[in-house]
């Protein structure tokens, strides 16, 4: 639980910065390779990136310490060597301490983001956790994504966000094969119609299928901003 994370991440970052930091560099790098816990924990408070690649080949080294490294490692290059194994890169909260770290290198942001539904880069993007830089690198990946994906995923992204999605798109259209998949469906929402409405990639066979939906046919005003 966090309440009990708190004091103890207290206590082993007391531990580097009291004892482990006296060091010198080289002998902290020889240390991280051999240590146990708790000072191979307390080691991973260390800034140095040589620490943290010898902290990743040190057989003790498991998720507690790359979740610790992944939230207080302040240099790109410690950073990636998580990347040595694919099961750290796989945990959730590794992950999320990636996300907010605003040192995380974007070859590493860009692996977190591939294994992320078009959804969830829309949340990132628009979310509070992470820093600027990494929402910027997120919403990059949505609009990857968006020109190579899967068109069911992309019409869904849109009925699931109601259009705000495309405030992240802007430049990009929508292809044949969503827009067909889009017409099949029924919108109930305003706020995607007018989403759509005010999008320049919305293609024609959209526009002609809100003006079909219900949602439109007393709404003289978007019926005005479809035409435009």
């Amino acid at each position: 639980p966090a309440s009990e994370a708190a004091p103890q991440r207290l206590a082993l970052r007391r531990l580097f910065e009291e004892r482990l930091s006296q060091f010198p560099a080289d002998s902290r790098t020889r240390l991280a390779g051999q240590l146990g816990d708790p000072e191979l924990q307390a080691l991973c408070f260390d800034p140095l990136p040589n620490v943290a690649r010898a902290l990743v080949e040190n057989p003790r080294f498991g998720l507690v310490h790359a979740r610790l490294l992944a939230a207080h490692h302040p240099h790109p290059t410690g950073l990636s060597a998580l990347t040595k194994k694919d099961s750290f890169l796989r945990d959730a909260e590794v992950q999320r301490m990636l996300l907010r770290n605003v040192q995380t290198p974007p070859t590493l942001l860009q692996r977190i983001f591939h294994q992320r539904r078009l959804i969830d880069l829309f949340q990132l993007g628009i979310g509070r956790e992470m820093p600027e830089k990494n929402k910027i690198a997120s919403r990059e990946a949505l609009r990857a994504r968006w020109s190579s994906g899967m068109s069911e995923e992309k019409v869904d992204v849109l009925f699931r966000t109601e259009g705000r999605v495309l405030s992240q798109l802007v430049g990009l259209a929508l292809d044949q094969k969503s827009a067909a998949l889009f017409c099949h469906r029924t919108v109930t929402s305003l706020l995607l119609v007018q989403n759509l409405a005010r999008w320049a990639g919305t293609p024609p066979s959209v526009l002609a299928h809100l003006l079909k939906q219900a949602v439109v046919r007393n709404q003289p005003q978007v019926r005005m901003l479809i035409f435009k």
